[in-house]
């Protein structure tokens, strides 16, 4: 298990994040977070900005209702509740992928990539995954954004998954360390208003997909193959098939061959 971390000397050394809660044990971060934010709006109450770390989750959540393997000791599981303008929210996938990747990059010396929209895969294992929720209100917004890193490697991860400790160049690798860092990198990260310009040029730099390569991506009940044609300027996928390019707002971008 992780060490108890001082979670209010880690608060006050933020300055976007309010309040930071460590768990032993959650079902999901995000469900927790959710049901805060809920709470607070049915009851007409100011959302705080804070993040919720476990050491473990029985029920951890992906993109698409997947599941993210979290035994304890193993990994970062940790969802953040961050209040933003409307218009910003979707751009926010790709600004937290940069975030995790540049993360990843910096402290351990990972050449962490991102697989549309925000998977983040080194040597095309996956590494950590994103899954982001957000609500409207009016011109304002509240997401939880929740992150799962792999630190150490788990006899029960899958063959595509991978962890910090097997890829990193750096020694001494443990939890509590890293769980504070990506504490104080999201916090980082949060207290910004970057361009969407900004985050659209940083993602193209970290890219798992090169020009050209085949993919293939679920559209409804429809399967569109071609070859990867970046993103365009709202942080959409573009597919070529042909002479048709073939923009896509929500998926799962898939390797062909």
């Amino acid at each position: 298990m992780m060490e108890s971390i001082d979670v209010r000397a880690l608060a006050s050394r933020l300055s976007t994040i309010e309040s930071v809660v460590q768990m032993s044990c959650a079902t999901s971060t995000n469900t927790l977070v959710r049901r805060i934010a809920d709470e607070c709006m049915q009851n007409d109450i100011r959302i705080p900005e804070a993040i919720i770390i476990a050491g473990e989750q029985r029920e951890g959540r992906g993109r698409g209702e997947r599941t993210w393997h979290s035994p304890a000791g193993k990994g970062i599981y940790a969802t953040a509740l961050h209040a933003l303008p409307a218009t910003h929210v979707g751009i926010l996938p790709l600004r937290i992928a940069c975030m995790v990747a540049s993360f990843l990059r910096e402290a351990y010396a990972i050449d962490a990539r991102i697989k549309w929209p925000n998977d983040i895969l080194v040597d095309g294992r996956k590494i950590a995954g994103i899954l982001i929720e957000a609500r409207i209100q009016g011109a304002g917004a509240y997401a939880m954004i929740g992150v799962g890193i792999n630190v150490f490697p788990s006899d029960a991860a899958p063959a595509s998954a991978v962890s910090i400790e097997q890829v990193s160049k750096r020694d001494a690798i443990d939890l509590r360390s890293a769980t504070i860092a990506f504490v104080e990198q999201i916090d980082r990260e949060l207290a910004r208003n970057p361009p969407a310009s900004e985050a659209i040029a940083r993602w193209r730099e970290l890219s798992a997909h090169k020009e050209g390569d085949r993919v293939s991506c679920h559209v409804g009940t429809s399967l569109v193959e071609g070859t990867w044609y970046g993103i365009d300027d709202a942080g959409r996928a573009q597919i070529r098939r042909g002479s048709e390019t073939i923009v896509i707002a929500a998926g799962d971008i898939v390797p062909i061959g």
